[in-house]
């Protein structure tokens, strides 16, 4: 575990990433991809490592390496609860990215929509937390509507954005910041609007996680998911979801599955080594002071 400096050092923190030590024609290479995603610690490519080589194994066994690799999922969730300060690591679902979580949370979410319910998305939000819910309330035969951004400040009017609920909206789909511009959206209050009305909220915060804490249960969001690449982790997505929603809303999985929550929504064998990843980030990003807005990640 590195040192925790008193203040930000960036010189002190350069030597943990390998990938700043590689040249490109002779030259020091620059990372500036953002949407990209971001470069990972040693600590997390040994964690992977580590993972693969002593403990690669599926769940459910009664031997070492599966037994091993459950406690490597049950150190995952408890980090990831910690670092959005969700009630309990059984609140958290991990998946391929969050695209994908998207996806699978809306065919599950639409199944409870009828024709002419509504779903609000607006034209700020990364694709992602878009044509989910609008290929979701197509098969369903919903109404789809999209709240405007000011583009004076690229970001959302309260006002535009109560004008598009309705009695009938279903579900809300908004992001924390914008991946295109980088303006940070007060969610707060249209989370607090969209309940007023009945709706469910699915939040994006891929593009805010890297910058600013995460805290679901000050949100009070129904979902709000995020991609650990962004934030110096492995290629995963987390889900965070109110557990109530987890337990009563039906999963598309295979049937040997379990049909308790959150496995019943991790649908096959899952990234069992990023997720070994993700617990070394979140207590690497711990370690140099960046800490979650509820208890430190485990270490």
């Amino acid at each position: 575990m590195p040192h925790r400096p008193s203040a930000f050092d960036p010189q002190s923190v350069r030597p943990q990433f390998p990938s700043l030590s590689r040249e490109v024609s002779g030259r020091a290479a620059i990372f500036a991809d953002g949407p990209g995603g971001t470069q990972t610690p040693q600590a997390v490519t040994s964690a992977m490592t580590a993972y693969l080589q002593r403990s690669n194994a599926n769940l459910g066994g009664v031997f070492a390496t599966s037994l091993e690799t459950g406690e490597v999922v049950a150190r995952g969730r408890r980090a990831a609860a910690a670092f959005l300060n969700a009630p309990s690591a059984e609140t958290i679902v991990f998946g391929q990215n969050m695209t994908s979580l998207a996806f699978a949370m809306s065919r599950a979410i639409a199944r409870t929509w009828a024709p002419g319910d509504e779903v609000v998305v607006t034209a700020l939000d990364h694709d992602a937390n878009v044509a989910p819910w609008m290929l979701a309330a197509e098969d369903r035969g919903a109404t789809v509507r999209t709240v405007p951004f000011d583009p004076r400040e690229c970001t959302l009017s309260v006002k535009t954005f109560g004008e598009a609920l309705s009695a009938r909206t279903r579900l809300v789909a908004i992001g924390m910041a914008s991946n295109a511009v980088g303006s940070i959206v007060d969610i707060a209050p249209l989370i607090a609007a969209a309940h007023r009305v009945g709706a469910l909220v699915f939040v994006d915060a891929v593009h805010y996680a890297p910058h600013r804490a995460l805290d679901v249960r000050a949100l009070d969001c129904d979902f709000l998911a995020c991609s650990a690449y962004k934030f110096c982790g492995p290629h995963l997505g987390l889900l965070y979801a109110k557990a109530e929603h987890l337990a009563s809303l039906s999963a598309y999985k295979v049937r040997p599955s379990s049909a308790v929550a959150p496995g019943k929504w991790e649908t096959g064998t899952q990234n069992f080594e990023a997720i070994a990843g993700l617990t070394a980030c979140l207590g690497y990003l711990g370690a140099i002071g960046l800490e979650a807005p509820g208890q430190q990640a485990d270490p």
